[in-house]
């Protein structure tokens, strides 16, 4: 067998948690998925930090596609669409969202005895909050 080259130039290797605050982000990708144990639907949304410091960094958070879960859902797409757009039916097409810029809200929350990140919340690039406001936005 041939040996297989792999170029692990900008590839990092550091997982440690992104410092509490605010980063600009880009949609990387948006995949429908069903819960291992529960099979209900969701959907696993994938960032990639664009702000110089930690840029390539990637976040993760997932929305749920249950009925009373899509507020969580609605809250977000308000950093990409109107109100009036989401007032009723709304066929959404991940692929529409691919590559777009938005303002993320990281906080720090403990899973398995780890600190981890934590998309608080998904804003417009207008939206990103004064440092003064972030402690009314994130959890303590």
């Amino acid at each position: 067998m041939s040996p297989l080259g792999i170029d692990f130039t900008d590839v990092s290797d550091d997982f440690t948690p992104l410092p509490v605050g605010q980063y600009q982000a880009a949609i990387f990708g948006i995949e429908r998925k069903e819960g291992q144990d529960s099979g209900k639907p969701y959907l696993a949304w994938t960032f990639k930090i664009q702000d110089e410091e930690h840029k390539g960094r990637q976040l993760f958070l997932n929305t749920s596609l249950q009925p009373n879960a899509l507020w969580r859902l609605k809250q977000i797409l308000t950093a990409f669409y109107s109100p009036e757009e989401l007032g009723g039916h709304f066929d959404l097409d991940v692929g529409d969202l691919q590559g777009r810029l938005c303002t993320l809200v990281v906080g720090m929350k403990v899973y398995e005895g780890q600190d981890r990140n934590d998309v608080v919340n998904v804003l417009a690039v207008k939206d990103r909050v004064s440092a003064a406001d972030a402690n009314s936005v994130l959890p303590e």
